[in-house]
């Protein structure tokens, strides 16, 4: 179990059996700046989200996507933009928002409850994505 005094915000936790989830951590590392690079990503299943559920600092629920945050945890699409915003992409971000809250959020939470069927799973042994220094347990 990870200690929770050892994990530094921010974290992107993502379904880590989820194949849209992997590949969406892939291009967050690729379109980050370097003078932004801080962002850490963990799967949803793994010890360090379960270290921070026992302390209360992350949902209990399994969300998609989860962003921890020294102001919190956001979730869903509020998640996507902050981190798009903590990667130095605040265009992209901007672009995202740009739609309505209301239609955001339900776009996010189809494509959420469907993503496995959409897109796969990931197979079984299958790497994290790349980085390795940025994945956390």
């Amino acid at each position: 179990m990870a200690e929770t005094s050892d994990i530094a915000p921010p974290v992107l936790f993502f379904d880590g059996g989820c194949a849209l989830c992997h590949g969406a951590v892939r291009r967050l590392l690729r379109w980050e700046r370097e003078s932004h690079a801080g962002l850490r990503f963990a799967p949803l299943d793994g010890p360090t989200a379960d270290a921070l559920r026992q302390q209360g600092q992350l949902p209990d629920h399994r969300e998609a996507v989860i962003l921890w945050t020294v102001e919190g945890a956001k979730e869903g699409e509020a998640a996507v933009g902050l981190a798009l915003d903590l990667i130095g992409r605040p265009w992209r971000a901007r672009a995202f928002r740009l739609l309505p809250s209301p239609l955001r959020r339900a776009g996010y939470r189809l494509t959420a409850r469907n993503r496995h069927r959409w897109f796969g799973r990931v197979p079984e042994g299958c790497p994290m994505p790349a980085a390795p220094a940025r994945m956390l347990p």
